[in-house]
């Protein structure tokens, strides 16, 4: 049998296109992109998962550096004056969203109203993570300290002194609720 003239340009026009690539690039590229953009969507979404796991571990970091920043603040204010105050929730360090505060309770614990050289105090110290521009608190952290300041001088000229001489800190401790 012999073919027809159709049957023979039919067989030499797939024979002739079975060998070209006509038109492969463009889905080679799609699939190409495609992987690509599967690979950046996976890699996204695992930084943005370790961003959120380490996000309260570095709040609860800053909360506590915070809190021993209030106890060294106060300890300073105590140093240089037996009857200095505890100080109030304070911004530090100044940020524009005051996201950081701290603050601390103090308590006379020995020689508190008489003008003794020697004060045993309890000072807590508090450190803050508020949400930015907000008063909600994200983590607090507290410490406890008992020191014992020796101040220079008796009596009257207590302060004759301008450094006391000698700080001691008898407990120092995390405070969990």
């Amino acid at each position: 049998m012999i073919p027809s003239a159709a049957h023979t340009s039919r067989l030499s026009a797939w024979a002739a296109s079975a060998g070209r690539e006509d038109g492969l690039a463009l889905p080679l590229a799609m699939v190409v992109v495609l992987i690509l953009s599967a690979l950046m969507l996976g890699l996204a979404q695992t930084t943005l998962s370790e961003i959120n796991t380490a996000l309260p571990t570095d709040r609860d970091v800053r909360a506590n550096y915070l809190a021993q920043a209030a106890l060294e603040d106060q300890l300073y204010r105590l140093k240089a004056n037996k009857d200095a105050g505890a100080i109030p929730p304070t911004n530090y360090p100044v940020t524009a969203g005051q996201e950081t505060w701290y603050r601390t309770t103090l308590t006379c614990l020995l020689n508190c109203a008489t003008n003794f050289e020697t004060r045993r105090w309890q000072i807590v110290a508090t450190g803050e993570i508020h949400a930015p521009g907000s008063a909600t608190v994200l983590q607090d952290r507290a410490v406890r300290a008992v020191v014992e300041i020796h101040y220079g001088g008796s009596g009257g000229s207590l302060y004759q002194f301008p450094n006391p001489g000698g700080v001691l800190i008898l407990r120092w401790e995390e405070v969990y609720p």
